[in-house]
């Protein structure tokens, strides 16, 4: 979506329409009364995933059976957490089949691929409720990776490397677990232990720094455990393999330092690494062989932090030391990776707790703590993180701003608006049309009255879209906008778009295989590819709109599906949309 040239308010406009910023002041009749109307809500969409699961052993396709019963045991696991985990059993089961399928697939790498992703995403579906769970899940299923692996070797290919590529799998499988290991850690620092150390046996992984980091602030016994066992399986490691091995090491080093880590075990690692260094030569300025000499190179990059802990022998290797700072540790490039990676897989305390660790990084980190506690619907959490911010001026004023986004009122809603319309002068009508829509899906359950106007504008202009992918895709967002609004014209909509839905589908699969690949074992694979599937991926990402406004008619909407794997997945989106709670003011759904 281009833009014009923004004034200052219409720039605050446009961080309204266009960013996932939430805020919400519900209108609803009495608590008890919504409340109810919530449970019984729940109780029908708790009955439509007890009838969907039933219907699971109708579907063809091992990969449909497995991803559509790896929704529904998630979705149940707290209501009948038996009937889940018997589901979660089917699913290893489908998955081990769709892998010893591949072989016969016409695409036999993206078919094992795609297999592949989908026990990933089981695992970590699972290890939200059970890790022990999910790694006998890991476990059950990763014999069945491993053939599949094998019966795509190539046998033209040399021994070793199809050797090598069975080595790649085994990585990647213990680079899983130690995956498991992180997400869990904060929960269960035990649990995670035991994983990372199975791990472990197989090799290092550039997961354990997380690891180390995460279970550091919650569980200092657990990490410390751990962290001897890393130093014994670095101390029993040749290190020749420089990658990962020698980057984890130098890792741990740098960026994993007393207090976090144990002082005494770190001590221990300095030890171990000088000795390893000035056996293989470096204390020479000198060595012979490129394998020495790009070791002894990595050493030397740790020389200064050695000299700290053992300044006699890490001056030894002082010649191989960097000759000036900027070739140290960048400790900010760290930093960032922390971020990164507490932003999507940790919590916003865990965000906020890297303030006193990276005070260079504060702005970003204060920036992405509100960013995840808005996108995690904790508007409270997000406005008291920015009212409390104190430093850098600039981010005062735009997190001032963004406050007073979230407390909107229709006054400066109408005065923003007006101001965008006037920046919005030079755009493309179609562009406008789907702004207009945008902002309506973004405002819609906070202010139904200023969203219904923009609904009615951008309906007025459906006509200036050409039929095809553009019109529909619009369509489908109009029509879920209006649901938002409790309009009955949003099912108006969708009783001429799913009709042309079934027939696009239809067409794509007699057209199967000239422009991608819809069906797989007989059946739509939902996988989202081409156009078609883009559409159905749209419509299953509104589901929570149409469920909230009418339940019973969105599910008699999507009972006219003609094929059945498609009726039941449209379905259990709508069941999700219900238990994943009423959709939020000023979060974007609109798919552009």
């Amino acid at each position: 979506m281009t833009h014009s040239r923004l004034s200052a308010l219409g720039l605050v406009l446009a961080a309204v329409f266009c960013l996932q910023t939430a805020h919400a002041q519900q209108t609803s009749s009495t608590a008890n009364d919504q409340a109810a109307a919530d449970a019984a809500l729940r109780e029908k969409a708790f009955k439509l995933l007890d009838s969907l699961s039933e219907q699971l052993g109708s579907l063809q396709s091992a990969e449909n059976r497995a991803r559509i019963g790896s929704n529904i045991a998630e979705s149940i696991w707290f209501q009948d957490e038996k009937r889940a985990r018997d589901l979660f059993k089917l699913v290893a089961d489908d998955i081990n089949l769709g892998l010893q399928q591949s072989k016969d697939d016409r695409d036999p790498e993206h078919t094992s691929a795609v297999f592949r992703k989908l026990r990933q995403d089981n695992v970590e579906r699972i290890a939200k409720h059970d890790p022990e769970l999910a790694l006998a899940f890991l476990k059950e299923t990763f014999p069945s990776v491993l053939e599949a692996g094998r019966k795509s070797d190539d046998e033209s290919l040399p021994p070793e490397f199809r050797d090598a590529e069975r080595a790649t799998l085994v990585r990647a499988e213990h680079e899983e677990e130690l995956r498991l290991a992180t997400k869990i850690g904060p929960r269960n620092a035990e649990v995670a232990v035991k994983l990372a150390r199975q791990s472990l046996e197989k090799g290092l992984s550039d997961e354990l720094l997380m690891l180390l980091i995460r279970l550091s602030a919650k569980d200092r016994e657990q990490t410390k455990l751990l962290y001897k066992d890393i130093v014994q399986k670095i101390r029993e490691n040749d290190l020749k393999e420089y990658y990962p091995d020698v980057t984890i090491t130098m890792q741990l080093v740098q960026h994993f330092t007393p207090p976090a880590a144990d002082e005494a075990t770190y001590r221990e690692l300095i030890d171990v690494l000088l000795a390893k260094a000035i056996a293989k030569g470096c204390a020479k300025r000198t060595v012979e062989g490129e394998e020495q000499e790009s070791f002894c190179a990595y050493m030397g990059t740790l020389q200064p932090l050695m000299e700290k802990y053992n300044p006699g022998q890490a001056r030894r290797i002082k010649a191989w030391a960097p000759q000036n700072e900027d070739a140290q540790s960048d400790s900010t490039t760290q930093g960032y990776s922390e971020l990164n990676y507490l932003y999507t897989n940790g919590t916003v305390d865990e965000v906020l707790a890297l303030r006193s660790k990276y005070p260079a990084l504060d702005n970003e980190i204060v920036t992405r703590a509100i960013a995840k506690a808005e996108n995690e619907g904790d508007i409270e959490r997000a406005q008291k993180i920015a009212s409390t911010f104190s430093g850098d001026s600039d981010v005062q004023r735009a997190l001032k701003q963004r406050l007073e986004l979230y407390n909107m009122s229709d006054e400066n809603l109408k005065e923003l608006w007006a101001n965008a319309e006037k920046d919005w002068g030079p755009i493309k009508p179609k562009d406008r049309a789907e702004r207009l829509l945008a902002v309506a899906d973004f405002t819609a359950p906070a202010n139904r009255k200023f969203a219904l106007k923009r609904l009615d504008d951008a309906s007025a202009m459906i006509d200036l879209f050409e039929p095809g992918e553009r019109q529909m895709k619009f369509q489908i967002n109009l029509a879920a906008t209006y649901c938002l609004t409790n309009d009955d014209r949003g099912f108006r909509i969708m009783e001429s778009v799913v009709p042309k839905l079934n027939e696009l589908v239809d067409a794509a699969i007699k057209l199967d295989g000239f422009d991608t690949n819809y069906v797989r074992n007989g059946e739509w694979n939902m996988t989202g590819a081409g156009s078609t599937g883009n559409l159905l991926t749209i419509l299953a990402s509104d589901a929570a709109a149409f469920a909230w406004c009418d339940f019973d008619r969105a599910v008699s909407m999507t009972a006219q599906f003609e094929r059945a794997e498609i009726r039941m997945m449209a379905q259990l989106k709508l069941a999700q949309g219900i238990l994943g709670g009423r959709p939020k003011a000023f979060q974007s759904r609109t798919n552009y």
